[in-house]
């Protein structure tokens, strides 16, 4: 048994990547939220389905490897844009791991994900604040956090929606306890 879940695990995890890429440069070509920069952050939806159906490094590693490929299919791998968007990315995986962990909230898809997202805005504020030297682009965060809130709340009702879809079959948290 443990073999055949490592096996779907490892499908799973690597088909959420691909949705979460492909939703990465899909999100690119949408027109711009109102705030520069801004985005309503649709590749986490497979973080976090990740984290409820497989584990939180697989919901690590989603995130991490959307950051890289996005990276490549967009603005090139290395340069500012990729290192605020793996800012980003690591620090709203991790920190939707440990929302989930929350007894009595943790299980909220709407909270963990507004968690993510918020942590999502302030890492890339440090980073931008760090690559520009200009502290200046602290007085931007309260508008990202305010959109922040709003589209966390919009992932994680998406998220909810998609779990309710999807099988049983494919709840790899609940095959291993069988």
């Amino acid at each position: 048994m443990a073999k055949k879940y490592n096996l779907r695990a490892k499908l799973a995890t690597a088909v959420l990547i691909s949705i979460a890429s492909i939703l990465h440069v899909v999100e690119g070509m949408v027109p711009p939220l109102p705030i520069p920069g801004a985005k309503l952050g649709l590749a986490n939806i497979a973080s976090l389905i990740g984290l409820r159906t497989l584990d939180f490094g697989s919901a690590v590693v989603i995130s991490l490897a959307r950051c890289f490929i996005g990276s490549l299919f967009g603005s090139g791998l290395f340069g500012p844009t990729f290192y605020l968007s793996l800012a980003g990315s690591l620090s709203s995986a991790l920190m939707m791991g440990l929302a989930s962990k929350i007894k009595g909230i943790g299980n909220n898809n709407v909270f963990v994900s507004v968690v993510g997202a918020i942590t999502h805005s302030t890492a890339q504020i440090t980073v931008a604040s760090f690559l520009l030297q200009h502290s200046g682009i602290w007085f931007y965060l309260p508008f990202l956090l305010g959109l922040s809130t709003i589209t966390g709340v919009f992932i994680g009702f998406v998220c909810e929606k998609l779990l309710g879809y999807l099988p049983a079959a494919i709840d790899l948290k609940q095959h291993s306890k069988n």
